[in-house]
């Protein structure tokens, strides 16, 4: 038997910019949720330069593995929950923009929808066009 999972998108913000932090509960538990940007190169892009994330994802794989295009960067999320001793590290990963990709994060399910991060929101706040959309959901209740 197979349950559908209900992902609640988790409140980044991002003309806040990156690295950020909050606290979100999920169901009765609340946790800890950082994300920030791993980016190389793009310092003299102008800050409204887009970088979609997901856009690799969805590139065919060229024949020759030196031609396979390569991200400007990815996001990282780190996510802390209770433990019996204290707050402890549940996840703390690189995410992927597969569609279909659910990352597991102790009890929680993570999937990340949406990444395109701007130049100007790297260390930055402002309106730069970024969204990055991240679900998560109760793995088990």
């Amino acid at each position: 038997m197979t349950t559908e999972l209900l992902y609640h998108r988790l409140p980044v913000e991002p003309d806040a910019g990156l690295p950020q932090v909050f606290r979100c509960p999920v169901g009765d538990i609340a946790y800890d949720f950082a994300l920030y940007a791993n980016f190389d190169g793009g310092e003299d892009d102008p800050p409204e330069t887009l970088y979609d994330l997901a856009e690799w994802s969805r590139v065919p794989q060229p024949i020759k593995p030196e031609l396979q295009p390569v991200p400007p960067g990815h996001l990282v999320l780190r996510v802390t929950g209770p433990g019996p001793d204290g707050p402890c590290v549940l996840f703390l990963r690189k995410l992927v923009p597969e569609p279909d990709l659910v990352h597991a994060a102790g009890p929680l399910a993570v999937k990340l929808v949406e990444a395109t991060v701007a130049r100007g929101n790297l260390n930055g706040s402002g309106h730069y066009g970024s969204r990055i959309v991240i679900g998560v959901a109760q793995r088990w209740v």
